[in-house]
């Protein structure tokens, strides 16, 4: 399957809330705006079964968590996709998948959003960052990026090589969190987004899942 430089456009909007939208556009064009909106969300739904399924089957992750492309108010300014061992289906970390107008993003994050109601502790998912270095040496450092969560998504992040390079970047890193956690992860942008990215991104969340599983043990 290959990203088309429509799938990011269509998520390339100046308003996102149905009130504001009504009052741009006509009945009409607002449904043809939701139909196209829906037609490349049913494409991004399509990726995430396709991924789920070329997973190993020992990972369990063949049912992700596949966000809708509204919520009830607004349309999304990005589509969103979490996988989680299904023995620990409710925890704050997962390995998750986001596309916006300007990149993709297949990386590990803590889910802060109701985290006090959910398992996973922060303390312990930050603790993660004294692995990077050795877990790097297992996998091919290109394209992959580490930035805190407080940063915007659509922020030009560090790359894990001129942070590994650099050893006051840790340090750096740890003072920028403001009490959240980092995220770390492979992105493609929209300008050189590779074709068959669900054979990307299944090799990008099976490097990840050791850092992922080390908070389960």
């Amino acid at each position: 399957m290959e990203l088309l430089e429509s799938d990011f456009q269509v998520l390339d909007r100046e308003s996102y809330t149905f009130k504001q939208l009504k009052e741009q556009y006509t009945g009409e064009e607002l449904d043809q705006i939701k139909q196209v909106y829906k037609e490349h969300w049913q494409k991004w739904k399509k990726l995430q079964l396709v991924v789920a399924q070329s997973l190993p089957k020992d990972l369990r992750m063949e049912k992700p968590k596949i966000e809708s492309w509204t919520n009830g108010w607004n349309l999304r300014n990005h589509f969103w996709s979490a996988y989680r061992d299904p023995q620990h289906p409710n925890q704050n970390a997962c390995l998750a998948i986001l596309l916006n107008k300007k990149q993709i993003q297949i990386y590990l994050m803590f889910q802060h959003y109701k985290s006090d109601e959910r398992p996973g502790s922060l303390i312990r998912y930050n603790e993660l960052l004294e692995q990077i270095k050795e877990w790097s040496t297992t996998i091919t450092v290109d394209d992959y990026y580490i930035w805190p969560q407080v940063e915007h998504e659509l922020t030009d992040h560090l790359s894990l090589k001129e942070f590994l390079a650099d050893p006051e970047q840790p340090s750096k890193l740890e003072q920028s969190l403001e009490g959240r956690s980092f995220q770390l992860g492979k992105l493609f942008f929209k300008t050189n987004t590779p074709p068959a990215i669900e054979e990307i991104i299944s090799q990008t969340l099976q490097e990840l899942v050791p850092l992922y599983n080390a908070l389960n043990k």
